[in-house]
């Protein structure tokens, strides 16, 4: 109990450090101004970024649209009720990066010149990464007008981190000593994990950005704005296309939350529904529901769907005979018809998902259209999960499809706006190939310009903080200084192959990763010959440790990566990094390029490629 007591009281104490951490740390209090119409020269996302507790909404994209067409970037025209377009235009004045983001994915999107407002959630963007770039180049105006600043530093982040090692590890003493037995001593390692990963977690919620005394005074006066545009032109019902009459008012409207409808027709910042995709295949704009019928006779391989209808007859003819065999007891039921009748029930339930199945083998379908819809949706699996594959395809004809079922190989390489040619089964959904006629014109063009505000240390979470910094990691020599080194496993061969463009010899690379130093990564870097603005560096790690090198994809994607099928899950694939275990260690290769991250059947084939050479076997089939 005393060690139990001991630990409350070092959590204790640590809480009081937080506290007091974060009371020092706060935004100073904003005082709204008096109620004005002037405006003055902070953006939109600015101005939602001051008004919002230093936290950037997800309206401020939507708002930054708006202003772009009160500035005459973009032209938003009203169609229909349920239809307006929008028109990107030259800039007549030089946009600010985040503007630019903006302006660059509406034009993406264009299909002769217009986009429709509600296809702004489309196209091949990672969203996320778009949102954290647009939040960083919005913080990073911010600071540079003396407006906000970090919340906390990177000293005070390690002292808290240091703290919390304290509590969690006199949890774990607790644990291990009251223990009855040396087995159940090791849950003492556990709880002390466990202890520090929880308080690590609520040192999270409260770190972010803060303001300085200069943005809470901004802060004030935007609310004065704010005071005004609410008292009386009802911009909660204005239409997008309002922009036009009302100006840059409808977009700080929108930014300070007051132009509702307006905001939830441009998604600009918002994923993409699953059920509503919009397309252009055809000539004009339009809105295709798509749906994911979950039935077994749809969107599952031939063989699965026979294997099943076997199985479910064999279950229908077993209760059938039993209910027969009840009914000659009890109901006088000819004894003599059970057996057939079971069979004539079984043969009804497999019959008909058979014939289908037969029926679609016979004669195959040829279907054509745009890509509108890829997902996957887990299936089972809890230490390794399994997905079903689903392409939607708008053939132009009608406005509601279903998904076909696809296979992970042939969906990979695919993305949303491809026009194809697949050979499916109409009767039971499942796509056995597919051709792309020509690649989605937005495949890759959503560029993230990231101009240096990717480095910007302006976390959401405490997660991610580099706490440690980056160690600088040491000099990949030639192939002949360095035997098994990266150089040795990747070669240019393998990265044209891959990526389909060429590249020069692996060179020095003498940056970091943010790994432990003990880990002793050594790294190279390639560069793309012809102009092509593509690098790709190459880490390997050897020992029991180097495992820890799988984890490099997510630090550096900052997303939660997949495992690759057919590898054991021995290796991880995340945007633009795919990383890989083998015998004599591990490897990751991390693809830069302005057009975005590669395909995923990409960087799949290189990891397939490098393992093969790692283990001694020919890299290419």
């Amino acid at each position: 109990m005393v060690f139990f007591v001991a630990a409350a009281a070092a959590a204790g104490l640590w809480l009081l450090l937080l506290a007091a951490t974060a009371a020092v740390t706060r935004s100073p209090s904003v005082v709204p101004g008096p109620a004005t119409a002037e405006l003055r020269e902070e953006s939109p996302a600015l101005v939602d970024l001051l008004t919002g507790g230093w936290r950037l909404g997800d309206e401020a994209a939507a708002a930054t649209l708006l202003d772009l067409a009160a500035r005459g970037a973009v032209q938003i025209e009203e169609i229909g009720p349920e239809l307006s377009l929008v028109r990107p235009r030259a800039p007549r004045t030089p946009l600010r990066p985040y503007e630019k983001l903006v302006h660059d994915h509406v034009r993406s999107l264009a299909a002769d010149g217009v986009v429709a407002t509600g296809a702004l959630a489309e196209g091949s963007r990672d969203l996320g990464r778009w949102w954290k770039s647009f939040r960083k180049k919005v913080i990073a105006e911010a600071r540079e007008k003396g407006l906000s600043r970090p919340r906390w530093t990177r000293v005070q982040v390690a002292a808290l981190t240091a703290a919390a090692a304290v509590p969690a590890a006199a949890l774990g003493v607790a644990v291990s000593v009251t223990s009855g037995s040396s087995s159940d001593r090791d849950g003492g390692v556990g709880a002390a994990v466990l202890g520090f990963g929880v308080l690590v977690t609520l040192m999270g919620r409260l770190n972010g950005e803060r303001g300085t005394a200069e943005g809470a005074r901004v802060a004030g006066y935007w609310m004065g704005v704010r005071e005004h545009l609410a008292a009386g032109e009802g911009f909660a019902e204005r239409p997008a296309a309002a922009v036009t009459i009302w100006g840059r008012h409808l977009a700080y409207a929108a930014a300070l939350g007051l132009a509702g409808r307006a905001v939830a027709s441009l998604p600009i910042g918002r994923p993409a529904d699953d059920r509503r995709a919009w397309s252009d295949y055809g000539g004009m704009w339009h809105a295709v529901t798509v749906t994911y019928p979950r039935r077994f006779l749809w969107g599952r391989p031939p063989g699965t769907i026979v294997f099943s209808a076997l199985a479910a007859a064999f279950f229908c003819g077993f209760w059938t005979w039993l209910l027969g065999v009840v009914g000659s007891a009890v109901l006088d039921w000819p004894r003599s018809l059970n057996l057939p009748v079971a069979v004539l029930a079984a043969a009804l339930t497999a019959g008909v998902p058979i014939y289908r199945v037969l029926a679609d083998l016979a004669a195959k379908e040829e279907a054509e259209g745009q890509i509108v819809r890829l997902r996957r949706f887990r299936v089972g699996g809890d230490d390794r999960p399994r997905y079903a594959y689903r392409l939607a395809l708008d053939d132009g004809r009608v406005r509601e499809v279903k998904a076909y079922g696809i296979t992970e190989e042939l969906w990979s390489p695919l993305a949303e706006g491809d026009l194809v040619r697949a050979r499916v089964g109409r009767r039971t959904g499942w796509v056995e190939a597919v051709e792309v006629l020509a690649g989605s014109r937005h495949r890759g063009a959503a560029s993230y310009d990231d101009t240096g505000e990717h480095l910007l240390e302006a976390p959401e979470n405490l997660g991610e903080v580099r706490v440690f910094g980056r160690a600088p990691g040491p000099v990949a020599r030639r192939d002949e200084e360095e035997p098994g080194g990266p150089s040795s496993l990747v070669t240019p061969a393998d990265l044209r192959r891959a990526l389909g463009v060429p590249f020069g010899p692996a060179r020095a690379w003498t940056g970091g990763t943010p790994m432990p130093p003990s880990l002793a990564v050594r790294s190279c870097r390639y560069e793309a010959t012809g102009g092509t603005p593509v690098t790709v560096d190459v880490h390997t790690a050897a020992g029991p440790r180097a495992v820890f090198l799988i984890a490099l994809g997510g630090l550096l994607a900052r997303e939660q990566g997949r495992p690759i099928p057919g590898m054991g899950g021995r290796a991880m694939l995340y945007p633009g990094v795919v990383a890989a275990r083998t015998s004599q260690g591990a490897f990751a290769v991390h693809v830069r390029s302005p057009e975005g991250p590669p395909p995923p059947g990409a960087l799949i084939g290189l990891a397939r490629a490098v393992v093969a050479r790692a283990e001694g076997r020919s890299p290419v089939a």
